[in-house]
């Protein structure tokens, strides 16, 4: 069961009764997680009370008692033909998306560097994942969350781990991307009465894969190279080159830009808030062979609840590669 409250006008109120639909969508690419909210708005029957929502009004949901999500109402529309009012909220995450920090760090952690920049923006902090690797980085007129994520991108290209923002409330964490889903798997199997998927799509595509990558100096002397030689034999030679950087580990760094076959994968099944953006969960499912056991990482998500029918359904975008939204030359 979900709840949705707001604060409006100083005001509390519980406004699930008014609540038609409501989506909660994640992506590493879209930053802030979105509440999607349609709400009866009735015009003419004087007798239906009419809940006020405008931009800025505080928005949080509970699902069974706990909170998921706490955010502001970024816009709002008012149909009179429908007699709805529709709006986006956002996670406290759009406030790092939306202004803009300047910084010279010398010689300082990643997880430092993001706790002196949520203070300048009155973002409050949270877990913070901890690399232990000095940076240094002139960050100039970036977005909050450009700043740090090109901080723990340095990070990344020496360590080799991925990480990704969350909200946890009012609180920033940054967290090591790629986590499995513990005790749960999307299923489909021939006569199990636990499948939860309802459709899956699949493609996959040769466009953007790179199986070997030569290194070059400065001086665009040859260094060396890194390559995948079973995809070249599968698939054909498909070449990049990579000029060294300073401060990091060329062979390291090439070996990320090694890039198989792509895939986009779209799984529907039964809700489960614990399958979000950043986290990875198992796959078990009969007629995709490389999904009968695999583990997947969770690119994007859409979590549904129709509360009138109690229906909670999710829509996943799923990739066999752990991916991290890199920031930074």
């Amino acid at each position: 069961m979900i709840k949705l409250y707001s604060l409006y006008n100083g005001v509390v109120r519980d406004i699930t009764s008014a609540v038609k639909s409501i989506s909660s969508t994640g992506d590493k690419a879209q930053v802030a997680r979105k509440l999607d909210v349609t709400l009866a708005y009735p015009i003419w029957d004087r007798n239906q009370p009419r809940v006020q929502i405008r931009p800025g009004t505080k928005v949080w949901l509970l699902m069974d008692g706990k909170e998921i999500f706490r955010g502001v109402a970024w816009d709002r529309e008012i149909n009179s033909d429908s007699e709805e009012l529709t709006f986006p909220a956002y996670d406290y995450l759009i406030y790092l998306t939306k202004s803009k920090v300047t910084y010279n760090f010398v010689n300082i952690t990643p997880e430092d560097a993001t706790c002196q920049i949520c203070s300048e923006l009155g973002v409050e902090t949270g877990d913070i994942a901890s690399t232990g690797i000095k940076v240094n980085r002139l960050l100039a007129q970036k977005t909050g969350y450009e700043a740090i994520m090109e901080m723990y991108t340095q990070a990344s290209e020496t360590n080799g781990k991925k990480y990704i923002p969350v909200m946890d409330g009012a609180k920033l964490c940054v967290i090591e991307k790629g986590n499995v889903v513990a005790n749960y798997a999307l299923r489909s199997q021939l006569g199990d009465r636990s499948n939860n998927v309802l459709s899956t799509s699949y493609r996959d595509t040769l466009d953007g894969m790179v199986n070997k990558v030569k290194i070059y100096d400065s001086e665009n002397n040859y260094v060396g190279e890194v390559s995948n030689n079973s995809w070249i034999n599968e698939f054909g030679l498909i070449q990049e080159n990579y000029v060294k950087e300073p401060d990091k580990d060329s062979d390291l760094v090439a070996r990320g830009m090694l890039a198989d076959v792509q895939t986009d994968i779209t799984i529907s099944a039964l809700g489960n808030w614990a399958c979000r953006t950043g986290y990875a969960v198992g796959t078990e499912i009969f007629y995709v062979s490389t999904l009968q056991s695999a583990v997947m990482y969770i690119e994007g998500d859409t979590h549904t609840w129709e509360p009138e029918g109690g229906k909670y359904t999710m829509s996943l975008n799923l990739s066999f590669k752990n991916q991290m939204d890199t920031k930074g030359d």
